[in-house]
């Protein structure tokens, strides 16, 4: 079994619990938990993929659980991954994230894929759910079972202002993104995402689940913005329409209330 490098740093008030566990060629498993004001980052190292956490504000909660699988499928050298996060923070910050190192080369492509996930909220509180899983083949982020109550990835309340970003990319200059901006309340739903050293890169479908790319929003005045990157190719497949490769993005400037049901984006 090889070694993983975990990092945790601090500064509570409170209460903050690490627990990692392994046996020879089983998976091993880090949990981080906390409770309380300050900040916290950890992260977690396999080698192969690495995933972690960085929170801080006046109310922090939140576990992170990371899974090196150490278990080489096919005998490709690259062992499974996942990081999943469940947080929530009042007048602060959320950021999580998960970066593919390796891959079974000669099928799949190079390494190099990026998923994270931010939330930042002034004078009001945020929840996130987040769970990004890779191995030899792929990063996948498939968040059915995972996402908070109501089906949501991230949830903003009573917010003097909030600032939302969700970002994808497949290492070959490939890459989807949301962004958003405003006061009051909202939430987004991101069930899955996709991304690979071979395949067309997919934000808010694919990876086995239904499509689930929705984005709401009530307050006074708002932005959101919707961008993807592609080499040949990019494709808003709920809103019909697409480009020969470039970016292409979709802007938005709302008062009041602003809703998007299908922001989900391929590019290639």
């Amino acid at each position: 079994m090889k070694k993983i490098l975990v990092s945790v740093i601090l500064a509570l008030v409170m209460l903050i619990g690490v627990s990692g566990m392994a046996l020879a060629d089983d998976a091993t498993t880090t949990t981080v938990t906390w409770d309380g004001a300050g900040e916290v980052s950890a992260s977690v190292d396999s080698g192969d993929s690495n995933g972690g956490v960085t929170t801080g504000g006046d109310l922090i909660q939140g576990t992170l659980t990371v899974v090196d699988s150490n278990n080489n499928p096919y005998s490709y050298g690259v062992d499974s991954f996942s990081s999943h996060l469940n947080a929530s923070v009042t007048n602060g910050i959320i950021d999580t994230g998960v970066a593919r190192v390796n891959s079974y080369v000669p099928m799949y492509g190079n390494g190099g894929q990026v998923d994270n996930a931010f939330v930042g909220v002034t004078d009001g509180t945020a929840s996130m759910a987040f769970r990004s899983t890779t191995n030899y083949a792929q990063l996948v982020n498939a968040s059915y079972g995972y996402q908070l109550a109501g089906g949501h990835n991230i949830v903003v309340s009573n917010a003097a202002y909030y600032f939302i970003d969700r970002f994808i990319s497949d290492g070959r200059d490939n890459s989807g993104e949301v962004i958003a901006d405003g006061d009051g309340t909202a939430t987004l739903d991101c069930m899955s995402s996709e991304a690979s050293g071979a395949w067309d890169l997919k934000l808010g479908r694919g990876a086995g689940c239904y499509t689930d790319a929705n984005f709401s929003a009530t307050g006074t005045a708002g932005t959101f913005q919707a961008i993807g990157i592609g080499n040949n190719s990019v494709v808003f497949n709920g809103m019909g329409f697409s480009s020969g490769g470039g970016t292409l993005s979709v802007i938005a400037n709302w008062l009041n209330n602003f809703n998007i049901s299908d922001y989900s984006l391929t590019a290639h």
